[in-house]
């Protein structure tokens, strides 16, 4: 028996979404704590954190200028301690 694609494709994401998709994410959100914790040791000065920028941290610069307005705006938007934790949620 064969299926049509689209249907295939169809069962193929409905298993994704039932087994994988809970680690993708984490695993997504986790990727993204890293990369802010290397922006903040880049650029953290534009924050106001005084760190001593080095030869290797002023050499990666041209590689994640790019990122540094949206890493930016989430470093700096206003946070409420149930975004970090929903379980405790009122």
């Amino acid at each position: 028996m064969v299926l049509p694609k689209k249907l295939k494709q169809a069962v193929r994401d409905f298993l994704f979404g039932a087994f994988y998709f809970d680690l993708y994410k984490d695993t997504l959100k986790l990727a993204r704590n890293y990369n802010d914790f290397v922006y903040l040791i880049i650029f953290g000065e534009i924050l106001g954190i005084p760190l001593m920028s080095t030869y290797y941290t002023l050499r990666l610069i041209p590689y994640i200028y790019g990122d540094l307005i949206t890493w930016k705006a989430r470093q700096l938007r206003e946070r409420d301690l149930t975004e970090s934790a929903p379980e405790i949620g009122v």
